[in-house]
């Protein structure tokens, strides 16, 4: 996205650098060291501010078609162009009569949701909800797509707004879209891997609370307390949570994995500059790290404690998007020039920008392959890369480009 709600301030900066520095005595012993040598902010600016939600009540949208930003999916080309947006978020869901695979996406301007099937000629986008919300700026999808939750600015305050839509058909919907509000100024969340539960935190006067409940915010129960301000979360698998401290390079960070059911909080690593990500088993973690001056990206197998360089690039993190089918495999976006040390503290503030390839990470034997080069033979136009989802069979990856925030698809399999 453009611009951000929340700065990454030199005060917040400071403050998690002191929290650090007292988490790290609290709870850290001396190991091993890691090699020396940026998860996103959890919520950008708005570009179309909200000031209301209104709510349709009519079905006849609903049962329609639409043809704003359809594309034809008669293109044989690898890359392809699915919505040229700007979009909130973006998700691929699978119907099973007749088999096959849909783009969901939510339209910024108005909020309103779209279906559009993939690789069916002269298919058109078909509206599934028309729920407005206008200047939405982020989405997180539960329920295999069936649901969303979605954040915005109204006055100043962070909403979350939960949106349940109708079963994912090829056929029109019927059914109306469900809404719900969660608590205001929540600063970041996830899903559960199994798309029923949400995690999200709240800020605190000496940090911030982390919130378990269900997918759409009801039954909310407070499973642990940070000292932290500015934090970051993930639920990489069913039973693990992973918190981190926003990135900044040259800064130390500090990522800790959280018991889902109880909320106990263990250290995992502690290093300049570092974001981090977990496959679903938590089994691995692909991390980058960087002191200013370098910026390196690892592998590092959680029951041995054995760290490695990812061979022949330095993904981040917050650009990769693990497998659910192979627990070995993770999808990156990579800058195709050199890019700074500090590159992804520029990313964040939209001040720095590097088109993508797209690669295929192997976690258990150290390889790298190119899945796609957007502008090149495959198709589409160079991009930088902001978001990634899979389907559910991975037959497709999802990318949606910074800027833009347009969405384009990717044939994994011919």
């Amino acid at each position: 996205m453009n611009t951000k709600l929340l700065e990454w301030t030199t005060v917040g900066i400071a403050a998690t650098l002191f929290a650090g520095a007292v988490i790290w005595l609290l709870f850290f012993r001396p190991t091993a060291s890691l090699q020396s040598t940026n998860q996103p902010s959890s919520f950008d600016t708005a570009t179309n501010n909200s000031t209301s939600v209104g709510v349709s009540t009519s079905s006849s949208n609903i049962n329609s078609t639409q043809t704003i930003n359809s594309t034809s999916q008669t293109s044989q080309q690898k890359i392809f162009e699915i919505s040229q947006g700007p979009v909130v978020g973006a998700t691929l869901i699978q119907t099973l009569n007749p088999t096959t695979t849909l783009a969901r996406y939510i339209n910024q301007t108005d909020g309103h949701v779209y279906d559009l099937p993939l690789d069916v000629p002269g298919a058109i986008p078909r509206v599934v909800s028309n729920v407005t919300i206008p200047g939405g700026e982020r989405a997180v999808w539960f329920q295999q797509g069936n649901a969303a939750i979605i954040q915005y600015l109204n006055n100043n305050t962070i909403k979350t707004a939960y949106l349940g839509f109708p079963p994912a058909s090829t056929t029109a919907g019927t059914l109306p879209t469900t809404i719900k509000f969660l608590p205001d100024n929540i600063v970041d969340l996830a899903a559960s891997p199994d798309g029923k539960s949400v995690v999200y935190l709240l800020s605190t006067a000496s940090g911030v609370d982390g919130y378990i409940a269900k997918y759409d915010g009801t039954g909310a129960k407070k499973l642990f307390s940070l000292p932290l301000s500015q934090v970051l979360v993930s639920w990489s698998s069913q039973s693990l949570l992973l918190v981190q401290t926003k990135s900044a390079a040259g800064v130390s960070g500090i990522a800790f994995a959280v018991d889902a059911k109880s909320g106990a909080i263990t250290p995992l690593i502690n290093a300049q500059g570092l974001t981090i990500t977990a496959n679903p088993s938590f089994s691995m973690l692909l991390y980058q790290i960087s002191d200013g001056v370098t910026r390196t990206s690892y592998l590092h197998d959680v029951k041995s404690g054995l760290n490695a360089p990812v061979a022949t690039i330095n993904p981040s993190p917050e650009q990769c998007i693990w497998s659910s089918l192979t627990n070995t495999v993770a999808f990156c976006a990579e800058p195709i020039q050199y890019v700074p040390a500090n590159y992804f503290d520029l990313w964040h503030q939209g001040t720095a920008s590097a088109a993508d390839d797209i690669f295929k990470v192997f976690s258990n034997i150290n390889g790298v392959s190119v899945v796609a080069s957007p502008g090149s033979s495959d198709g589409g136009s160079a991009a930088d890369i902001s978001e990634m989802s899979l389907s559910p069979d991975e037959h497709y990856l999802e990318y949606v480009t910074k800027g833009d925030r347009s969405v384009w698809g990717v044939r994994l399999t011919q």
